[in-house]
């Protein structure tokens, strides 16, 4: 009886639209005087739903008729597709003629053209199966936990949901209830799609996938219909539900960037994951980078139930990504490259990160011809990773190349003298990406808190390279090349006062975006943001008087070898 209700509906709505059609291939014979209106008026009538049909003749005209009268208006061509869309929304039928030639058969294949897209477009309001609302992709996953390294706290809590996947009706018994959704959140690159397929491969279950982006759009009913497809399809077979980049289906409701679909469609969400039981074997997984923008409604329990951090891995963390992924590649290291030592290398970078680092240095070996990767191959694709490609050609004169070798030289000098927690690990004045050298500090291991010392000497670190120029070539001979430095210590200094109560005047009162203080207070945390930099500023310059002769001796060895290690650095440094 349903399907016969169907096809009378569907049988009525392309007559409907056939007769649509015909209408206006039959105004195309039987042309009245036109009277003639803007493009813009065009469209204001249209949107009335005053219009009865429209006939675009391309390169001329648009044709309209209103009852009995017949409108005429120039357009542009860029002013064509708006107006169908336009057109297609208020049911208005269109139809296409040439300027000269056969009007009847212009006519008749817009008629047919119509009458095909009103028999899809009611199949899609009947809730009819087509690619337009059939999203989400089924695939059968083979990855385990054993593929993913790191985060074992985010993968100690996917675990528990493995098991409602293998075996729901035991928490049904007990009258538990496994958690409808998990949230993973936190920067890219960190691992969560991988262990959402994880989920999916140890339970041995379909995993099914969608974008946010992909049910999102301007036309009504098509994003809810594109959810209900999805999560009809997986009460039936069960599994793993992932919703990629969820922020884009799930930013609150109401926001200005956003329009009534957005907001329905995050309805269709909310109302399907409020539709399980525990005996549907369904779980949804969702991963975002901005959990701040999800509406509150996604987060209460019963649908994403829990928030799973995925952050950046810890140095003994990316030690056993680099190892994974150096074991799933194959890739063939030298006995001398350490991999804990490259983990510590390599602060503040994610899994992704560090597989793109793996290949890099695979593909510098096999640009030389080697049969191993080696220590200066994993150096080569480091640096090509944080500073970008090697510049080969680059010309400067033998004055710039001095006072870039004495800048970088700079930074040295204060690094080892005020920051001792950073090791100088390389000095170089290789020029690659934007930088035309570079003084390289590793931390020995992750640090969490930072005291107000070593956030100064981050900051007496990044001027001391002006320093060096100002002492050595004067203040009227300072460069441009200490741009980014400035940025990074103001970035520094702006923290210290405005976030963490480390000024000497504002106190322990501090920056809140949600109760910002006063312009009058503003004011004066910025006085205290220059008069800390101007402090550190005059200690970096009485530091390198001091050591002028080791500054010095540095920059001519790196004139020399364009590249110093840290032990070599150092022992420059320290006469």
């Amino acid at each position: 009886m349903n399907r016969l209700k169907h096809r009378v509906a569907l049988g009525i709505g392309t007559g409907l639209v056939a007769l649509l059609a015909i209408i206006a291939a039959v105004r195309l014979f039987a042309p009245a005087p036109a009277v003639s209106i803007s493009y813009s008026a065009l469209l204001i009538e249209l949107s009335a739903g005053r219009l009865d049909s429209l006939v675009v003749v391309p390169g001329r005209e648009i044709l309209a008729w209103r009852g009995a009268d017949r409108i005429h208006a120039a357009y542009t061509a860029a002013e064509v597709e708006p107006l169908v869309a336009r057109a297609m929304t208020a049911g208005t039928a269109v139809g296409f003629r040439s300027g000269g030639g056969d009007t009847r058969s212009f006519a008749l294949i817009g008629a047919v053209l119509l009458i095909a897209a009103g028999a899809i477009a009611f199949r899609h309001r009947l809730g009819g199966p087509s690619a337009q609302t059939d999203v989400g992709t089924r695939s059968t996953s083979r990855t385990t936990f054993a593929d993913v390294a790191g985060n074992g706290g985010a993968v100690s809590d996917l675990r528990e949901v493995v098991s409602f996947l293998q075996n729901g009706e035991k928490f049904a018994r007990v009258g538990a209830r496994a958690p409808r959704g998990i949230l993973l959140f936190g920067p890219p690159g960190t691992g969560k799609t991988l262990m959402a397929r994880a989920v999916a491969g140890e339970a041995g279950v379909p995993f099914w996938t969608i974008s946010g982006s992909e049910v999102t759009g301007f036309i009504v009913g098509l994003g809810a219909m594109r959810i209900k497809s999805l999560f009809r399809k997986a009460r039936r077979q069960g599994g793993v539900i992932f919703i990629d980049e969820l922020d884009a289906l799930g930013a609150k409701r109401g926001r200005n960037q956003s329009h009534n679909e957005d907001d329905r469609t995050l309805n269709q969400l909310l109302v399907e994951m409020d539709g399980f039981t525990p005996l549907h074997n369904v779980v949804v997984i969702a991963a975002t980078n901005r959990p701040d923008d999800l509406d509150a409604a996604l987060l209460r329990p019963g649908r994403f139930d829990r928030s799973v951090a995925v952050g950046l891995p810890t140095s003994a963390e990316r030690k056993e990504i680099l190892g994974l992924h150096v074991r799933n590649r194959r890739v063939p290291l030298e006995a001398g490259v350490d991999l804990g030592r490259l983990a510590r290398l390599m602060p503040q970078t994610s899994g992704a990160d560090l597989a793109n680092l793996v290949n890099e240095a695979a593909i510098v070996a096999a640009r030389e011809d080697a049969v191993t990767v080696n220590w200066s191959h994993v150096e080569s694709a480091r640096d090509r990773m944080l500073l970008g490609k090697e510049r080969s050609g680059f010309e400067a004169s033998s004055q710039e190349w001095r006072i870039v070798a004495m800048h970088e030289a700079g930074h040295a000098l204060l690094g080892v003298r005020w920051c001792p927690e950073d090791p100088l690990h390389k000095v170089t004045i290789l020029p690659r990406g934007q930088a035309m050298g570079v003084a390289f500090f590793a931390p020995d291991s992750d640090r969490h808190l930072h005291s107000r010392r070593y956030l100064e000497g981050q900051i007496l670190k990044g001027l001391g390279g002006r320093a060096a120029e100002e002492v050595l070539f004067g203040a009227d001979q300072v460069t441009s090349g200490a741009r980014s430095d400035l940025q990074h210590v103001t970035r520094i200094a702006r923290e210290m006062i405005y976030h963490l109560g480390m000024g000497e005047t504002a106190g322990l009162m501090v920056y809140d975006a949600d109760a910002p203080p006063s312009d009058e207070v503003r004011a004066l945390m910025d006085q205290e943001v220059r008069a800390l930099i101007d402090r550190l500023y005059q200690v970096a310059l009485r530091t390198v008087r001091k050591d002028q002769a080791s500054l010095v001796a540095l920059g001519e060895a790196l004139l020399e070898h364009e590249t110093l290690d840290g032990t070599e650095a150092l022992a420059i440094l320290t006469p």
